[in-house]
C-alpha cells in the first residue's frame, strides 16, 4: 500500500459503528395510513345509561379505527459534514391519536453530541473521527411505538469547512465545550500516569498494571498513537510469550502500529493477536494483505471485519469482490448482499457499487443476477436493553471479573 494510505490510517479515528446495544438495527419502513381528518377525530356521544345494548354496540362499531402511528421520513441538513459539523435532524410522523403533544420523541446516537434529546427537530454535532455514524429516533403516543435511524458521513474539514465553521455563531461555545472535554481527558490522562508511577509496594504494582491497561486505551482512543504504543509494549513486557492475556495487549499494540503506517509490524502483531484484534484493525489488515496479492488471508480479514462491524459496509463489499476474483459462483456471493441488505440498505448498497470502480466487478455480477430488486431497505430498529445482573445465589459470594 503506498506510504499517503498509510498516512490516511494514521489519521483515522477508530470508529465505533452502529447502536446495537441502544437500539439494534435497520432503518424503519412502516406502513399504514396517514393522520385521521378532524371528522374522524370528532368525539363520540357516550349512550346514556337507559339504552339498549344494541344502541351502545351500534354507537362503539360508529368509532373511527385509530391509523397506526408510523414515521414518514427522518431529515437531516446536510447528510455530510465535517468533523464538529452540526446537523439538523427531523422527524416526521403521522397516525396514532393524531396530537403531537402526545408524542414523545427520544433520540440517540452511537457517536457524537446530541444537544438535545427531546423533540421532533434536534441537533447533532459531529465527533472528531471521520466516516459513518448512526442516529436513532424512537417515537412513542400512548402504547404505540415506532424507531428509526439514519447513517451521517463525517469528513476529514477542508478549509472551506474550516471558514464556514469560524463563521458560525455557536463556534466559540461548541470551541469552548471542546476545550473543556480535552481539559477532562488530560486530568484523567494524568492521574493514570501518577497510579503507574507508583510502584513501592505489590498493592502499588498491582494498581500501576491495571492503571497501565487503562491509559493505553485511552491513548489508543484519542489518537495518541505513540504514547499508545509505548504503553502497550510496558504491559506485553509483564507476561511471557506464552501468556494468553497478552492477546488483547496484541491487539491495542496492532492498532497503533496501523494507525502510525507502520505496516509490516502491524501485520505481523495482527497475526499474533488473533480474534481478539479491534474491529477496524480486521479491516484496515484486509487492506494491506489485499495490497501485497496475499487474496485468501486478505478474504479471512475481510470476513472478520465485515461481522464485528455491523453498520459498516465496505468490509463486505471487499470480501464479496475478491470472492469473485477467487473464482466463487456469482450466485452465491450476490446471496450475501441480498441477506445483509437489510443492515445496509439497498440505497447505500447501490451508490457504493455504482459509483466506486473497485467493485466493478460485483457490481456487474449484481446487474447480470436481476437480483439488485431483492436487496432490502434497512429493517426496523428495536430497542434491546442489556439483561440486568442476576443476583449471587444464597451462600454464594458475588465475583466481579475485570475485562
Amino acid at each position: 500500500m503506498r506510504s499517503s494510505a498509510s498516512q490516511r490510517l494514521g489519521r483515522a479515528r477508530w470508529m465505533g459503528l452502529g447502536l446495537a446495544a441502544v437500539l439494534g438495527s435497520g432503518l424503519a419502513i412502516w406502513s399504514g395510513g396517514g393522520a385521521p381528518s378532524e371528522s374522524e377525530r370528532a368525539p363520540v356521544r357516550t349512550p346514556v345509561p337507559s339504552a339498549s345494548s344494541a344502541q351502545v354496540e351500534t354507537a362503539s362499531a360508529s368509532r373511527p379505527a385509530q391509523a397506526p402511528l408510523r414515521i414518514v421520513r427522518i431529515t437531516a441538513t446536510p447528510h455530510d459534514v465535517p468533523v464538529g459539523g452540526r446537523v439538523v435532524l427531523g422527524c416526521e410522523v403521522e397516525g396514532g391519536s393524531g396530537e403531537a403533544s402526545a408524542r414523545r420523541y427520544t433520540w440517540v446516537a452511537a457517536r457524537g453530541r446530541l444537544e438535545q434529546e427531546n423533540g421532533p427537530t434536534v441537533t447533532w454535532v459531529a465527533p472528531k473521527s471521520p466516516g459513518l455514524h448512526q442516529v436513532g429516533v424512537l417515537v412513542q403516543d400512548g402504547d404505540s411505538q415506532v424507531k428509526q435511524t439514519l447513517m451521517l458521513h463525517v469528513h476529514v474539514p477542508t478549509p472551506e469547512d474550516l471558514r464556514a465553521l469560524m463563521k458560525d455563531s455557536d463556534w466559540k461555545q461548541a470551541g469552548e465545550q471542546a476545550l473543556a472535554q480535552q481539559a477532562a481527558v488530560e486530568a484523567k490522562l494524568a492521574a493514570l500516569r501518577e497510579v503507574v508511577a507508583r510502584r513501592e509496594t505489590r498493592e502499588d504494582r498491582l494498581r500501576a498494571y491495571h492503571a497501565l491497561g487503562d491509559l493505553a486505551a485511552l491513548q489508543l482512543g484519542e489518537g495518541r498513537y505513540e504514547e499508545a504504543l509505548q504503553s502497550y509494549e510496558e504491559l506485553l513486557g509483564s507476561h511471557l510469550e506464552t501468556d494468553p492475556k497478552r492477546k488483547p495487549f496484541l491487539a491495542g499494540k496492532a492498532s497503533a502500529l496501523f494507525a502510525l503506517g507502520r505496516e509490516d509490524e502491524a501485520l505481523r502483531v495482527y497475526a499474533q493477536a488473533g480474534d481478539h484484534n479491534l474491529p477496524m484493525s480486521h479491516y484496515y489488515a484486509g487492506l494491506l494483505l489485499e495490497a501485497r496479492g496475499q487474496l485468501p488471508e486478505a478474504i479471512e480479514a475481510y470476513g472478520k471485519a465485515a461481522e464485528a462491524n455491523r453498520w459498516f459496509a465496505d468490509p463486505l463489499l471487499r470480501y464479496a469482490e475478491l470472492l469473485l476474483r477467487q473464482g466463487r459462483p456469482a450466485r452465491e456471493v450476490i446471496d450475501l448482499l441480498v441477506t445483509a441488505s437489510p443492515r445496509f440498505g439497498r440505497e447505500l448498497l447501490l451508490e457504493r457499487l455504482a459509483t466506486d470502480p473497485q467493485f466493478a466487478s460485483l457490481n456487474q455480477a449484481l446487474g447480470a443476477s436481476g437480483r439488485a430488486s431483492e436487496l432490502e431497505e434497512r429493517r426496523p430498529i428495536e430497542t434491546r436493553l442489556p439483561e440486568p445482573p442476576r443476583p449471587p445465589e444464597p451462600g454464594r459470594t458475588a465475583v466481579i471479573t475485570r475485562e
